[in-house]
């Protein structure tokens, strides 16, 4: 099944950042944006505009950013997917925490909503039938 979005790994990062800054701060700024996602300020105002002009953030120079209902939408989708794909590499596969955030962070443009909703049965079903709540045999990285 193929994405409901012809966003670039680049741009979905964008909108998963802004969703995390709202959450952390209720606000996201170009400055926060550069700073998470250790980029310049100018390559943050350009994906702004492009963001813009899909309609998923509401951005005027100098203000705060907004997701739109739209950019909300697909932001918490792609969260979704990073923390379905942390769990199932760090429970199901054993990997630590910021090497399982890395290989999320990899994976999460790669898939859609349907494929992650299978690694997270997956992952239930491998925490239900496992007491160590890994796989057999994972190593632990």
């Amino acid at each position: 099944m193929k994405k409901s979005s012809d966003l670039t790994p680049s741009m979905e990062d964008y909108l998963e950042t802004v969703l995390l800054l709202e959450q952390k701060n209720r606000v996201a700024r170009v400055k926060d944006i550069a700073e998470a996602l250790s980029v310049q300020m100018p390559s943050v105002t350009g994906a702004l505009k492009s963001l813009k002009n899909r309609d998923l953030v509401e951005y005027e120079k100098n203000s705060f950013i907004n997701l739109t209902p739209k950019g909300m939408k697909l932001a918490k989708a792609i969260l979704q997917r990073h923390e379905i794909l942390v769990e199932f590499f760090s429970l199901a596969l054993g990997l630590n925490g910021d090497y399982a955030e890395e290989q999320a962070c990899s994976v999460e443009h790669a898939i859609d909503q349907e494929t992650a909703a299978r690694f997270q049965n997956l992952t239930r079903w491998i925490q239900a039938n496992n007491k160590e709540n890994a796989a057999p045999g994972s190593p632990s990285v």
